[in-house]
């Protein structure tokens, strides 16, 4: 695990989440932004609830401009990169060159985090 958005895989392969934005605990010289720690842990329980096993689906790019592989992250039918957005510890990065449908999947979770004041949207944040 590096952060709440990105993975690190047994064989040293990093993966970023395909939409999904969730806000810095590693960047160097960056303070660890509100959120950040709650966005890890969520992965972190993502992952472990999934017994460590999880599925990858690429889109239209590999690999971003950092070499990181680009996936939605699956396990079983949920999928990290929204459950995060959904939940309000990520925002939904829809500028990027990715599916339509993901796209709206994302702005609907999105919403909804407002909506219920989730996380990062929560009108009490620091």
């Amino acid at each position: 695990m590096v952060d709440g958005d990105t993975l690190l895989l047994e064989g040293g392969a990093r993966v970023r989440l395909i939409g999904a934005d969730t806000p810095e605990t590693v960047q160097p010289n960056h303070a660890v932004e509100p959120y950040g720690p709650e966005a890890t842990a969520y992965t972190e329980q993502f992952v472990h609830d999934a017994g460590g096993e999880v599925r990858l689906q690429m889109d239209r790019e590999r690999k971003d401009r950092f070499d990181r592989f680009l996936a939605y992250v699956f396990a079983g039918d949920r999928m990290l990169n929204e459950e995060l957005i959904r939940a309000g510890l990520a925002t939904a990065r829809t500028e990027f060159d990715y599916s339509e449908s993901m796209k709206r999947r994302f702005r609907r979770a999105e919403e909804a985090a407002k909506a219920a004041e989730l996380g990062i949207w929560n009108s009490n944040s620091p």
